[in-house]
C-alpha cells in the first residue's frame, strides 16, 4: 500500500507542484533544471509502475474527495468566466449543463468507487507514453521556447506560465489514467481541457485565440457527455466505478446509452469528425503544444477512454457505428491531408486520421482488433511526437511550414532531414510498428467489410501525402548548397535523437511490445489478443523476422549511394526559355520585360480533388449522421 501511494502521489501531484515552482522561479537556469529532474523522475516513477506490473490505491483521509469537489467548482468557474468574457453562449451552456450533472452525481452518489485508483495493462501503457514521451517533449520545449520568444520579440517572458500549464497537463493525464472513479476521471478530463485551452491561447493573437475558443466549446461538449454518462451510469447500474461497469455489465442492453454519451466525450478529445476542427485550429500552438497535447498524449485520452469501455459494449449494434465512425475519420483525413502544404496540417491530419483508425479498432471490438488499436496508440505516440518536433526544428531553420521550401533540405539541416525521414518511415515503411499495426487491423476487420475497404483506402491515401513529404526533403535541385553540418541545441539533439532511436527500437522489439504491453492490457477483458496461444507471438501472425526486414529497409537506402554520387556539377541547370542571368544561373532569368524572375517549381496537392473547401461540408453532414445513428441504434 505504502508503494502504491507515493507512486500515485508522485505521477500526479510531482508535475503539478513542479509546474507551480515554475510559475514562481524568475531565474531560467533554476526552472531549466527544475524541469529537466521533473522530467527524469516521471520516466523512473512510470518505469516503476511498469516493473511492479499494476497498481490499486484509495486515499484514507475523505479531505481528498473535498478539495476535488471544491476544485470541480473552481474549474467550471473558470470555463463559464471564459465563456463570459467572449459572450460564448454556447460554452456558459455547456458548463451550466456539467455543473447540473455533476452536483446531482455528488449528491447521490454517496460513496466513491473502491478502489479510487487503478493501473492495470493498458493503463501502464499510457503512463509510459505521457511518462516518457510526455517528459521528452517538455525537455524539448526548453531551448525551443526561448527561440520562440526571441522571434516574437517579447519584452517579458511567458515561460513560467507555460512550463506550469504544461506540467500540471502532466500530471492531470496521470490523474485521469489512474482514476477508477468517474467523477475523479471527470475532473482530471476537464484539467486537460482547461490546459489544451490555455495552452492553444498562449501567443495571445487573435487567431491563437478563436482556436482555443473552438477547442474549448467542441471539448465541453464531449465534458457534457461524460457527465451525462455519469448520471445514466448511476441510475442504471448503481455504481461509478469503471471496474466495475466494465466488467461488470457487459453488452447489457441498459447500459447502451451512458457507453455511447461517454464515447461522444472521446470522440471530441480525440478529434473524430465533426469535432476535428479544434485538432487543426491547434496547429498555431507552439510545436510543444502540438507535439504534446495534439499529437502523443491529449488526444490519445480519447481514444484510451473508448478502448478501456470497449469490452461494455462488444458484439453491440453501437459499437459496430463507432468502428464506421473510426473508419470514416481515418480516410476522409487521411484524403484531406493529400492537399495540405502546411507540414504542422498535414501533421495534424494524420494525427486525426489515426486516431480514427484507434477508435475503429475498438468499434470492431475483437481480440485482435483491440491488440492492433493498442500497437497503434504505442507506436503512433512515439513517431508523431518526433515529426512534430523535428518540424519545429525546421521551422526555426528556414522560418517555414511549407513543404515546399523543405526541397532539398538535406543539404541545408542533414541531421533534422535524417530524423524526419526515419519519423515518416515509422508511419510508412515495413516493419516499423504503425504499418504492422495497420496490417492487424485490417486483418481484424473481416467481421465488417465495409470496414476493411475504409482501411483499404485510408493506408492508400496515406501513402500518397508521406511520399510526397519525403520526396522534398530528399530531393537535390539546382542551385542547392553542398551539405554541411548543422548547429542545434543539445538538447534538441538528444530529445529528436531519442524518439528516432526509440522509433527503431521498439519496431525492433515488436514481440517485445506485444508480450509485455498489449497481450496483458487485453487477454484481460477477452481472454486473448487475437493470436494462436501454441506459438510465440511474434510467428502467430506470418510475420518475417523483422531485424531482417530492417536490414533490407537498410540497404535499399544506402546501395544506391555506392553507385551514385550527385554533386552540384551534375545537376543541369533548367531551360529557362529566356536570358539566365549568368551570376545564379540555375535559379533566375531575365524575362521578356527585361525584369529578373525567381524560378518557381513544386510539386501538385490535388486541391481541386482532395481540397477542404471542396469536401469538409459534406464530410461533417456524413460525421453528423453517424453519430444520430449510434445514439439512435443505442435508444432503441
Amino acid at each position: 500500500m505504502g508503494s502504491a501511494s507515493w507512486l500515485t502521489g508522485g505521477l500526479i501531484l510531482l508535475p503539478a507542484c513542479a509546474g507551480v515552482l515554475c510559475y514562481f522561479l524568475s531565474a531560467a537556469r533554476w526552472r531549466n533544471a527544475l524541469i529537466l529532474l521533473t522530467s527524469l523522475l516521471l520516466i523512473a516513477l512510470s518505469m516503476l509502475v511498469f516493473m511492479r506490473g499494476g497498481l490499486e490505491y484509495t486515499p484514507r483521509s475523505g479531505i481528498w474527495h473535498v478539495l476535488v469537489t471544491w476544485a470541480d467548482a473552481v474549474l467550471l468557474a473558470a470555463f463559464f468566466f471564459y465563456g463570459w468574457k467572449r459572450r460564448n453562449v454556447l460554452v456558459m451552456a455547456l458548463v451550466l449543463l456539467q455543473a447540473a450533472a455533476l452536483g446531482y452525481v455528488k449528491v447521490v452518489s454517496g460513496e466513491e468507487a473502491q478502489p479510487l485508483f487503478v493501473a492495470d495493462w493498458l493503463t501502464i501503457t499510457m503512463l509510459l507514453i505521457v511518462g516518457i514521451i510526455g517528459s521528452v517533449v517538455v525537455v524539448y520545449s526548453i531551448p525551443y521556447m526561448r527561440a520562440h520568444e526571441e522571434h516574437l520579440q517579447l519584452t517579458r517572458s511567458k515561460q513560467p506560465r507555460f512550463f506550469l500549464l504544461l506540467l500540471l497537463f502532466l500530471g492531470a493525464m496521470n490523474g485521469l489514467l489512474l482514476a477508477n472513479s468517474l467523477p475523479w476521471l471527470f475532473f482530471f478530463w476537464e484539467v486537460t481541457t482547461l490546459c489544451c485551452f490555455l495552452l492553444i491561447a498562449h501567443d495571445d493573437t487573435e487567431p491563437a485565440w478563436e482556436s482555443a475558443y473552438r477547442a474549448l466549446w467542441m471539448n465541453l461538449i464531449g465534458g457534457a457527455g461524460l457527465a451525462v454518462a455519469m448520471v445514466l451510469f448511476y441510475h442504471q447500474a448503481h455504481t461509478l466505478s469503471v471496474r466495475e461497469i466494465v466488467e461488470g455489465h457487459s453488452s447489457s442492453v441498459a447500459m447502451l446509452l451512458p457507453l455511447v454519451f461517454l464515447c461522444l466525450a472521446g470522440f471530441t478529445k480525440s478529434a473524430q469528425m465533426p469535432f476535428h476542427g479544434w485538432l487543426l485550429g491547434a496547429m498555431v500552438a507552439p510545436t510543444p503544444v502540438s507535439a504534446l497535447l495534439h499529437s502523443s498524449t491529449m488526444v490519445k485520452a480519447g481514444a484510451y477512454l473508448i478502448l478501456r469501455f470497449a469490452p461494455a459494449l462488444r458484439d453491440t449494434y453501437p459499437s459496430y457505428l463507432i468502428a464506421l465512425i473510426g473508419g470514416f475519420t481515418f480516410v476522409m483525413a487521411a484524403m484531406l491531408a493529400i492537399s495540405q502544404q502546411n507540414a504542422k496540417r498535414v501533421l495534424a491530419y494524420s494525427t486525426v486520421s489515426n486516431l480514427g483508425l484507434i477508435v475503429a479498432c475498438a468499434g470492431l471490438n475483437t481480440p485482435m482488433a483491440l491488440s492492433a488499436g493498442v500497437m497503434l496508440i504505442i507506436f503512433h505516440a512515439i513517431s508523431k511526437g518526433l515529426l512534430f518536433m523535428a518540424v519545429g526544428v525546421i521551422e526555426e531553420g528556414i522560418h517555414s511550414r511549407d513543404i515546399e521550401r523543405m526541397e532539398g533540405l538535406f543539404a541545408k539541416m542533414p541531421f533534422t532531414t535524417t530524423v524526419t525521414v526515419i519519423g515518416i518511415a515509422s508511419m510508412l515503411l515495413p516493419p516499423f510498428g504503425v504499418l504492422i499495426a495497420k496490417w492487424a487491423a485490417i486483418e481484424s476487420s473481416v467481421k465488417l467489410p465495409v470496414a476493411t475497404v475504409m482501411f483499404v483506402i485510408g493506408s492508400t491515401f496515406t501513402v500518397m501525402f508521406w511520399t510526397k513529404w519525403v520526396g522534398k526533403l530528399l530531393s537535390v535541385s539546382p542551385g542547392n548548397p553542398p551539405v554541411r553540418m548543422e548547429r542545434l541545441h543539445p538538447l534538441y539533439l538528444g530529445t529528436l535523437g531519442l524518439l528516432a532511436a526509440g522509433a527503431t527500437a521498439f519496431s525492433l522489439m515488436v514481440a517485445e511490445v506485444l508480450n509485455r504491453l498489449v497481450v496483458p492490457a487485453v487477454t484481460r477483458y477477452y481472454g486473448s489478443a487475437g493470436f494462436a496461444t501454441d506459438m510465440p507471438v511474434a510467428s502467430e501472425v506470418g510475420w518475417f523476422p523483422v531485424l531482417m526486414l530492417f536490414l533490407v529497409l537498410v540497404l535499399a537506402f544506402l546501395l544506391p549511394l555506392l553507385f551514385i554520387r550527385i554533386r552540384r556539377a551534375d545537376v543541369a541547370p533548367p531551360y529557362l526559355c529566356g536570358e539566365q542571368v549568368e551570376e545564379v544561373p540555375d535559379v533566375r532569368f531575365r524575362s521578356a520585360g527585361d525584369s529578373i524572375e525567381e524560378v518557381v517549381a513544386g510539386g501538385h496537392y490535388f486541391e481541386y480533388f482532395f481540397g477542404e473547401a471542396r469536401h469538409n461540408r459534406w464530410v461533417n453532414a456524413v460525421a453528423v449522421l453517424l453519430l444520430i445513428l449510434m445514439f439512435g441504434v443505442a435508444v432503441l
